[in-house]
């Protein structure tokens, strides 16, 4: 089975203009440990992690008017539609990912968790 039968929309995506405290309240709105954030055309540009920005948050109060921008996560790892859901379950349990998100090139075409993953596979 490839990832492109079970994909599904991203809850929400972030510009890198978004405040982080806007970041976080979607975080929790959505119920998601993580959100894409991709430019215009929908080129993800990377994730916003939201133990990185709760974080950062605690340390300094003013954070909260920077933007996602600054605070990209380095540890951006993607799948494509076309790779094996039993390949993708297992690097995603190696690597301890929640969530990964499914590119063709560099633009955004679909979001899935490990449950939605592992259950398929």
């Amino acid at each position: 089975m490839k990832i492109r039968e079970i994909m599904r929309a991203p809850r929400a995506i972030l510009s890198s203009e978004t405040s982080v405290a806007d970041a976080l309240a979607r975080m929790r709105e959505c119920g998601v440990p993580s959100l894409p954030v991709a430019n215009g055309d929908g080129n993800l540009l990377g994730l916003v992690l939201l133990a990185d920005l709760s974080q950062l948050l605690a340390e300094v109060e003013e954070t909260a008017a920077e933007t996602v921008r600054q605070h990209l996560s380095s540890r951006l790892v993607t799948a494509t539609p076309e790779m094996d859901v039993s390949r993708l379950a297992e690097m995603m349990r190696d690597k301890k990912m929640d969530n990964i998100m499914v590119t063709e090139g560099s633009t955004l075409v679909g979001a899935l968790s490990l449950e939605e993953v592992s259950r398929a596979a």
